[in-house]
């Protein structure tokens, strides 16, 4: 399998895109974070800046980078759409790849810049608490990052099934981006119990907004989507993650390589 996710890195190595897109999280992540912490407000009596202190960054690092995963799926987006396009989906089923490999490829490619992206929050999480001068634990709360990756794992997912059924970049990518939106509007005419349940609502409220000046707004068994704890909510998330993987296949396995 890391053979797969070796020839997918240097199919990827050269491709300016990935380079811009990477570039642009890596670069915008802490710019903001920095930038959330010199918030000052005369007739607002809250610090701000004890946003990187330990365990408060954890929490505000993860809930701002989660922003940019929309970046990144759209990035996961143009990479699945370009193997079709330019036929390399089709090369590489003809030179002995089965469609198996293809999904479990693009899998591994997921599973690897979800754990990139949370390694990056990881250190620069770290030098903020560090250069903060804070006394905490740097471990405390670190159950945010796990979050994320799940997080970052769910939006790559979405945008994975939407490429394999669309296959054009354009539509793929203006649907991801307006999935949320358009869940939202049919979560309208849906009980509110079911509505609490869908993949997108799940997946985007899965890193709980912070109150200001860092103080954390929810704990491991906090209420964060409706009436479902966080638990429930990344157990549900790792079941669409499974079942947009699988339905991946299904329907990659029903159309033809062309």
């Amino acid at each position: 399998m890391l053979d797969l996710l070796r020839i997918e890195y240097k199919k990827l190595t050269p491709y300016p895109t990935f380079w811009i897109i990477f570039g642009l999280f890596f670069l915008f992540t802490p710019f903001v974070f920095y930038g959330a912490g010199q918030i000052k407000f005369d007739a607002f009596p809250i610090d701000f800046a004890t946003i990187y202190n330990f365990p408060n960054v954890w929490n505000i690092i993860t809930y701002i980078a989660s922003w940019f995963n929309l970046l990144i799926g759209m990035l996961l987006v143009i990479i699945v759409c370009n193997e079709f396009s330019f036929k390399t989906f089709r090369q590489q089923v003809i030179n002995g790849h089965s469609k198996a490999d293809f999904i479990i490829s693009k899998i591994l490619l997921i599973i690897s810049f979800s754990l990139l992206s949370t390694l990056y929050l990881f250190f620069i999480g770290a030098f903020f608490g560090y250069i903060s001068g804070s006394e905490a634990s740097i471990l405390t709360n670190t159950k945010y990052l796990l979050i994320y990756f799940i997080q970052s794992l769910g939006y790559m997912s979405v945008a994975l099934i939407l490429a394999i059924i669309i296959r054009s970049s354009a539509m793929s990518i203006i649907l991801f981006v307006c999935s949320i939106f358009v869940e939202s509007i049919i979560r309208l005419f849906v009980p509110e119990v079911l509505a609490s349940y869908f993949p997108m609502k799940i997946i985007s409220n899965l890193t709980p907004f912070p109150s200001p000046g860092g103080v954390q707004v929810s704990s491991i068994n906090a209420v964060i989507t409706d009436s479902i704890s966080l638990n429930i909510s990344i157990i549900v998330a790792i079941v669409y993650i499974i079942l947009f993987w699988g339905f991946s296949y299904i329907i990659l396995t029903k159309k033809d390589i062309n």
